[in-house]
């Protein structure tokens, strides 16, 4: 039976090989609705991209996999693709070959994992980002050495590369204090992810660590969409919800769509709310005014995680590592100053 190709799958779907390549490979350039098509036609179809098949003669295989599980999170957004390229060029500066796929959802992931580790190739790296502890089970029956990156699942006993969540969080409360702002809201994102998760939970740990009260009504759920945040966030301000003097966000999409709402509404930002991102994506420096944000080192992440990797091959019986790489606030205009 010949092998499915590209054109193949293009031709079914009535659009360009090109088009197909892009969302095949996690490229920009290709709304969801067409990747999410892509990937599920190839996959019913049997498609074996050319980078996951023996084309390293003289390379042993490092396998990325890249978990989407609800869909909403591990999108085609600019902080995805910088994570995605800066494992991609770690990886080929070790000169390891180098297998990308995509994984959407559990039954998936845990065939990839399986046939990886019957192939006994060197070793695995998983985009965890939208992984939660039930996803435990699947990951850790590799036989091969397999870390976890963008996640931080305390309760796992594998390698884990995440975010310094708590540094982050801490950044942004302390600014504020420094201006005198002590009235702190939350935008949270509706879509649960343990990112998202532990950021909100350090905002209600550290408020009080600086005298400040958490209060339930400041606190506003948004999807993680520009588009669709600033939506929710409209809703919400058309049922009368008190503005707080800041806002901090579970990311820079949330932030900017309830600014653009804000603003909508007649709200000057930073004079009648201030507001701080967490992932300093590049459009934040773009946005009017210029977000503030907790810029997230994305080829530390990358690089870290292929580090990692290979030090778990060379060190099977080690205990694991859990490592959180560090924060920065950026500062932009769209926190009031004193």
């Amino acid at each position: 039976m010949a092998a499915v190709t590209i054109k193949d799958i293009a031709t079914q779907l009535g659009v360009s090989p090109a088009t197909v390549s892009l969302a095949l490979n996690g490229r920009p350039g290709v709304n969801e609705e067409t990747r999410t098509s892509v990937l599920n036609l190839a996959n019913q179809l049997g498609y074996i991209p050319n980078n996951t098949k023996k084309t390293f003669p003289q390379q042993e295989v490092i396998h990325f996999l890249i978990y989407r599980k609800s869909g909403r999170i591990v999108t085609n957004t600019q902080f995805f693709t910088r994570l995605i390229e800066s494992v991609e060029k770690a990886i080929r500066l070790q000169n390891y070959g180098l297998a990308i796929k995509y994984c959407e959802g559990p039954l998936q992931l845990e065939k990839s994992i399986a046939d990886i580790s019957a192939a006994q190739d060197l070793g695995i790296l998983i985009l965890g980002t939208e992984m939660n502890i039930a996803d435990l089970a699947i990951v850790e029956k590799s036989s091969i050495p397999l870390i976890i990156l963008d996640n931080e699942l305390a309760s796992s006993t594998l390698d884990m590369v995440s975010i310094h969540n708590y540094s982050g969080i801490w950044q942004a409360v302390q600014y504020l204090h420094e201006q005198n702002i002590t009235d702190i809201g939350y935008l949270k994102s509706s879509i649960s992810i343990t990112n998202f998760d532990m950021r909100f939970m350090f905002y209600t740990y550290i408020l009080p660590q600086f005298g400040i009260d958490v209060h339930p009504e400041k606190v506003f759920t948004l999807a993680p969409d520009i588009n669709e945040a600033q939506l929710d966030m409209q809703n919400q301000l058309a049922a009368d919800a008190k503005i707080p003097a800041a806002l901090l966000a579970d990311n820079d999409l949330i932030a900017i769509g309830a600014a653009r709402a804000l603003q909508n509404a007649g709200f000057k930002i930073p004079q009648d709310v201030s507001l701080i991102g967490f992932d300093n994506i590049p459009f934040a420096e773009y946005f009017q005014p210029a977000l503030c944000s907790i810029e997230v080192p994305c080829e530390d992440l990358g690089a870290r995680a292929v580090e990692t990797l290979l030090w778990r091959i060379k060190n099977p019986q080690a205990a694991p590592q859990h490592i959180a790489v560090g924060t920065t606030l950026i500062l932009r205009n769209s926190v009031a100053q004193l």
